[in-house]
């Protein structure tokens, strides 16, 4: 019986890693009187390396009421709303010791290490990520389908949208 199970097991791909990498990014600041992007790209690390490098100078400061809607897309004949669609107060999230486990949570810990947004409200800086590389390990509490997708990362401060973040990213199974 066992000997079955560990079969079926293998022979899907049960420990496949996946292979993941940046293909686009896109970034757009609605109110230009509230900031800009000065940098926005890719940039080849190594080989098969991308890191994601953006710099948003804040012209209004401090910024204290932030929301962000998270929101991935699966592109089929298009892209299409796929598995996750969620909005959250980030300083309220940040402010929590009790982070559980949720997409929000995987994407705090995503960019943490990588940028200076990883503090609670309030925010007296340009908004920095320096060569954040998508590695498999983000995935592993939320394993994805081989395919193209988009991360769609809204930003809304004082109750109005002020940017956008389309990362475009490749998923695929070994």
């Amino acid at each position: 019986m066992w000997f079955i199970l560990i079969i079926l097991f293998l022979a899907t791909g049960g420990l496949s890693i996946p292979r993941t990498r940046y293909n686009n990014l896109e970034c757009e600041m609605f109110d230009p009187s509230f900031g800009t992007f000065n940098e926005c790209k890719l940039k080849v690390l190594g080989r098969d390396i991308v890191g994601l490098n953006v710099f948003a100078t804040m012209n209004k400061l401090p910024i204290l009421n932030v929301k962000v809607n998270l929101s991935l897309w699966r592109k089929y004949s298009g892209y299409r709303s796929f598995m996750f669609n969620t909005t959250f107060d980030f300083c309220k999230f940040m402010a929590k010791s009790d982070k559980k486990l949720s997409f929000q949570k995987v994407f705090i810990d995503m960019i943490a290490a990588f940028s200076n947004v990883n503090h609670t409200c309030p925010f007296e800086h340009d908004i920095i990520v320096r060569n954040l590389v998508l590695k498999n390990d983000y995935f592993k509490y939320f394993p994805l389908p081989t395919g193209q997708y988009k991360l769609q990362i809204m930003v809304s401060v004082d109750k109005r949208w002020v940017a956008n973040l389309n990362v475009h990213a490749f998923i695929a199974d070994d």
